[in-house]
């Protein structure tokens, strides 16, 4: 276990090996935007590290009513943010209630720079939907209607609560956004929320999986008394992950695109060349997600030529990817280095996206 800090907010990782891996779950803890801390989620985080076997980090995000939206969602971005610096290649998002939330709109905003995301009875709408579930489980099953309109106050007043950043389930679009489990408590009154999101996930044609624990009430996964619940959670979690991880080790999808392209180098500056390559290679493969693969190759009998093979998960991914600092400074210093460039094959073939 590591404690360390995201400028000035706490962040606590659980390493299941002796060494940190390049797969991590950032998970955000519930309490209506109000409560709870890192200790909270203590129990989860060991627990899902232990059995996924990937690295999992918790954050301390700063609490309402003395911050309001979008203030913890500012925290989570700027934590992973230090996720992706720290060398970490897939970030998956979780949490718990407004920690659902949390990863939802982080998620919302990140798009295909997460790998994916694990969602416990969220609040997706933060305001009363009047749906059947509120008035139904409104009173006496573990988060009243009443406490959960005060919670939805304090963090996002009045307007607010309109925006899709705050509510997700207001979202229009959801172009490039992961693959999501939603594992919701059948007595709860976010019930339809939750089921209302996975619909509306499913609708754009995001891969969700909505799953119901009937019987349970709402923080099954933090309060005592619902053992069989928790480990159901733990494990509906771990197999998601795991599902995961084995579809990244085959990547490519129809939206991934592969580039080949080959430059011809002055060899008088090839030294300095390929320097400058494999560090933005590097950089790229340890803080971008959405990149797969960046590998350069000299020709033997033409050192002078080198082939370069880029994947990416997505456009999306390739346009953040040519905005950084470590590609910006690649292209600039290698301007006048280059005698000659060509696109060999690019899967698939977007015409616009021009040799760089």
């Amino acid at each position: 276990m590591e404690n360390t800090r995201v400028g000035d907010r706490r962040i606590r990782f659980y390493y299941p090996g002796t060494e940190p891996g390049k797969t991590i779950v950032l998970y955000l803890h519930g309490g209506g935007w109000t409560l709870g801390g890192l200790e909270g989620s203590a129990r989860f985080c060991g627990d899902l590290a232990k059995v996924s076997g990937l690295d999992v980090a918790t954050l301390d995000y700063r609490l309402a009513p003395e911050h309001r939206a979008p203030a913890a969602l500012e925290d989570v971005l700027a934590a992973v943010r230090m996720l992706r610096e720290r060398g970490y290649r897939r970030i998956y998002l979780a949490g718990d209630s407004a920690g659902g939330n949390l990863a939802a709109t982080a998620a919302w905003k990140e798009r295909s720079g997460i790998a994916g995301v694990i969602l416990y009875y969220p609040v997706v709408l933060a305001k009363n939907d009047r749906s059947e579930s509120w008035r139904k489980y409104g009173v006496g099953f573990g988060l009243d209607g009443a406490l959960m309109e005060a919670f939805n106050e304090s963090y996002a007043p009045g307007a607010f609560a309109e925006d899709p950043a705050v509510s997700p389930l207001l979202a229009k679009e959801f172009a490039h956004y992961p693959e999501t489990l939603i594992v919701a408590a059948e007595c709860d009154v976010l019930y339809d929320q939750g089921k209302a999101f996975a619909e509306l996930l499913k609708k754009n044609g995001v891969p969700v999986t909505h799953r119901t624990l009937p019987g349970t009430i709402h923080a099954f996964m933090t309060y005592p008394g619902m053992e069989n619940a928790y480990q159901e959670g733990v494990r509906l979690a771990t197999e998601f992950l795991t599902g995961k991880e084995i579809q990244m080790k085959n990547h490519i999808t129809p939206e991934s695109i592969v580039r080949i392209s080959r430059i011809e180098v002055d060899p008088a500056q090839l030294p300095e060349y390929l320097a400058l390559v494999t560090e933005c290679g590097r950089e790229s493969m340890a803080k971008e997600a959405g990149v797969y693969m960046m590998y350069s190759m000299q020709e033997k009998a033409h050192p002078e030529r080198i082939t370069i093979l880029e994947i990416y998960a997505d456009r999306n991914a390739y346009e953040r990817h040519i905005q950084t600092p470590h590609f910006r400074k690649y292209k600039q210093g290698t301007l006048d280095m280059v005698r000659k460039l060509e696109l060999l094959d690019q899967t698939p073939l977007v015409p616009e996206m021009k040799m760089k």
